[in-house]
């Protein structure tokens, strides 16, 4: 193929990547013995690792949710998606705005179609994450999720763990979130 061709290629990439409203991904993750964690990579977006070795279960591909399950019955779930690809979007919106924003839309879905109580557990607006609960006892919920966003990329992570406590629930929250890469596509 000529130099031409080959630099007609790229530009056609890179202006499909940075004008279009979504843009192609590639998914994996691994599990690392040594460290004892499994990282989630969504490239060119960015990757979550998570503590322990997790199996990859069902993916949702409405929300780009990848649902994991540790041996012992706890399971998470990851997504990384362009910020700008959920409805309440804007522009305009701050880092810790499209946060907020996420959480109210996440947690009316919940509260409408489930019944649930969907308080915020924590609120780090310098590291632009939110923490919260949804909770319906006489339905049996207890799950945690966590949203976060960083360079035009939301980050959720999800945990049903019933045998844990609150503290180790917040924990692997935020050492999921403490320990993801951000790519640099969206922004």
């Amino acid at each position: 193929m000529s130099p031409n061709k080959y630099l007609t290629l790229l530009l056609l990439f890179t202006l499909s990547c940075s004008s279009s409203k979504h843009i192609s991904t590639l998914v994996s993750s691994t599990y690392d013995e040594v460290s004892n964690q499994t990282t989630y990579n969504v490239l060119p977006l960015g990757s979550v690792v998570i503590p322990g070795e997790w199996t990859k279960t069902t993916y949702n591909d409405v929300s780009n949710q990848q649902n994991f399950t540790m041996s012992n019955g706890v399971s998470t779930a990851i997504a990384i998606n362009q910020a700008s690809i959920y409805p309440f979007y804007q522009p305009q919106l701050s880092t810790h705005d499209l946060v907020r924003e996420m959480y109210k839309w996440d947690a009316q879905y919940f509260a409408e179609q489930l019944g649930t109580e969907t308080p915020i557990l924590l609120e780090d607006s310098t590291q632009h994450f939110i923490i919260w609960q949804i909770l319906s006892e006489p339905k049996g919920i207890d799950n945690y999720y966590l949203f976060g966003c960083e360079n035009g990329i939301i980050f959720t992570v999800f945990l049903n763990a019933k045998e844990w406590d609150i503290q180790e629930k917040m924990n692997f929250l935020q050492t999921a979130y403490r320990n993801k890469t951000v790519g640099n596509c969206c922004n």
